[in-house]
C-alpha cells in the first residue's frame, strides 16, 4: 500500500518541506526529537506530527526553521591517501573526477566545505594524523588498520573504525616477497639481506613468513618501496617485500621473481578509516565521502584504461604498470566473512608490544566495522541493499561495491 495512505513522507520530502540537508534533518531527529518512523532501513516522517513539530519549533524558544544559507567560514574536511600504493588508488580517482565535490553538492548541499587532500608516504603516518584530528578519512593497508586499534587502546580518546574496504588481493598476488631474477638460487635466504618498508604492511608479512622462509637472522633493510625495486632491478639486494604496483613492475622488467611458497596464507585488505565520534557528527559527510568510494570503484572496474591514465598522471608510474597492477586488485567496499577471518588471522599478534596496548578480558581487540555508513552510501547511488551481516563466504565472482 502507498505510503502517501499513511501519510507518510520520505526523508528527501520532509528535506523539501524544512528546506535543510540530510546533514541537519539528521541532527534534528537526534537532538530535537524530530518525528520519524523507521520501516526496514527506510526512514519517514509522519505529515501531521512534522507540521506540528515545526509548529513547536518556531515559537522563539528554539532555532528558526528558516531556509539554511551557507555559513560564511567553510568547514574543513581532511581526506588522507597514499600514491604510493595501487590497493589505494581509490582517493586519486575520486580527485581527479571531483567524485567527492559531486556528492557533497548531492548530499549536503546547504553547507559550505572546504576540501583538503593530505598526501603521506605511508599508512602509520595517516593513522597519526588521525590521532591528532588533522586528517578525517585515511586510506591504509591492514597493518596500519591492527596498529590504530591497538593504540586506541592506549589513547582513549582516540576510537577508530573502519567504514568500507578499498583494494583487495589474494593470497601472495598483491604484496610478495621477490628476489632478482639474476639471483643464484644456490644463495639459501636465511642469509639473505632482505629490505622492504619499516612498520607497514609489508615489514609485518616478512615478520610473518620468517619462520616459513627459514629467515632465522635476517639483516632487514628498511627503505622507501622505490629504493626497494631499484634494489631488485639492480641486483644490489637479496630480497624484498614489495606490494603493487612494484611488484608489476618488477616482474614486467623481468628482473623480479616472486618466491614459491612464500605468505601466511591471508588476503592483503586495504580501506577506510575514521574516528568514531567525527564520524558520527559528520554522517552526511561520511556518506558523501563513501558514495564517491564506490564511483571510484565502479569507474576503475568499468573503464580500466582511462583509470590507469589518470593514475598515471597523478603519479608517474609508467601506464602499462598502472594498468597491470589495477587488474590485479578486487575493488570492492563491501565486507565478506572471508574479509572478517583475514582480519581475525592478521589480528592475532599484537603490532604494538607494550602491556597497555593489550585488550581487556571481555574486551574486543578487534577494529569496529561502521557498516551503515556504507549502506547508505550504495542506498543514495541506487545500489542493490547491503545485508547487516557480512556477506556470506568467499568473495563473490562479481563485485558491486
Amino acid at each position: 500500500m502507498p505510503n502517501r495512505q499513511f501519510d507518510l513522507l520520505t526523508l528527501q520530502q520532509a528535506m523539501d518541506i524544512l528546506g535543510v540537508s540530510r546533514a541537519t534533518i539528521d541532527r534534528w531527529r537526534k537532538d530535537k526529537r524530530l518525528p520519524y518512523v523507521k520501516i526496514g532501513k527506510e526512514i519517514f516522517v509522519e505529515e501531521k506530527k512534522l507540521h506540528s513539530w515545526m509548529q513547536t519549533f518556531s515559537q522563539g524558544n528554539a532555532e528558526p526553521l528558516a531556509k539554511e544559507t551557507p555559513s560564511a567560514s567553510p568547514r574543513l574536511v581532511t581526506i588522507g591517501y597514499q600514491s604510493g600504493a595501487a590497493l589505494l588508488w581509490s582517493p586519486l580517482i575520486i580527485r581527479k573526477l571531483g567524485l567527492f565535490e559531486e556528492q557533497l553538492q548531492r548530499l549536503c548541499p546547504d553547507e559550505n566545505i572546504r576540501i583538503e587532500w593530505v598526501h603521506a608516504p605511508n599508512g602509520i603516518e595517516l593513522v597519526e594524523e588521525l590521532i591528532a584530528g588533522r586528517v578525517r578519512i585515511a586510506s591504509v593497508g591492514d597493518f596500519p588498520m591492527m596498529m590504530s586499534m591497538a593504540l586506541s587502546r592506549v589513547l582513549t580518546k582516540f576510537k577508530p573504525v573502519l567504514l568500507a574496504f578499498d583494494g583487495k588481493t589474494p593470497v601472495g598476488e598483491g604484496i610478495s616477497l621477490v628476489v632478482p631474477s639474476s639471483r643464484s638460487s644456490r644463495k639459501p635466504l636465511s642469509a639473505a639481506s632482505i629490505a622492504t618498508v619499516g612498520h607497514s604492511s609489508a615489514s609485518f608479512r616478512l615478520d610473518e613468513w620468517t619462520n616459513a622462509l627459514d629467515l632465522r637472522t635476517p639483516p632487514i633493510i628498511h627503505r622507501g618501496m622505490s629504493d626497494c625495486l631499484d634494489g631488485i632491478v639492480g641486483g644490489s639486494l637479496d630480497a624484498s617485500v614489495l606490494w603493487e604496483p612494484y611488484l608489476s613492475w618488477a616482474k614486467m622488467a623481468g628482473a623480479g621473481v616472486t618466491v614459491s611458497g612464500e605468505g601466511t596464507g591471508n588476503d592483503y585488505l586495504t580501506g577506510l578509516l575514521a574516528d568514531d565520534r567525527w564520524a558520527q557528527d559528520n554522517e552526511a559527510v561520511t556518506v558523501a565521502y563513501l558514495a564517491a568510494h564506490l564511483q571510484a570503484h565502479q569507474f576503475i572496474r568499468n573503464s580500466p584504461d582511462m583509470a590507469a591514465r589518470l593514475i598515471h598522471g597523478a603519479t608517474g608510474y609508467p601506464v602499462e604498470v598502472v594498468a597491470k597492477a589495477i587488474s590485479k586488485i578486487r575493488w570492492d567496499a563491501s565486507l565478506y566473512n572471508r574479509d572478517l577471518q583475514t582480519l581475525e588471522s592478521l589480528d592475532k599478534e599484537d603490532p604494538v608490544r607494550f602491556p597497555e596496548s593489550q585488550p581487556k578480558p571481555g574486551v574486543s581487540r578487534h577494529l569496529p566495522i561502521r557498516k551503515p555508513y556504507l549502506h547508505y552510501a550504495a542506498d543514495s547511488l541506487k545500489l542493490p541493499a547491503l545485508p547487516d551481516a557480512p556477506l556470506p563466504g568467499d568473495w563473490s565472482e562479481q563485485p558491486i561495491y
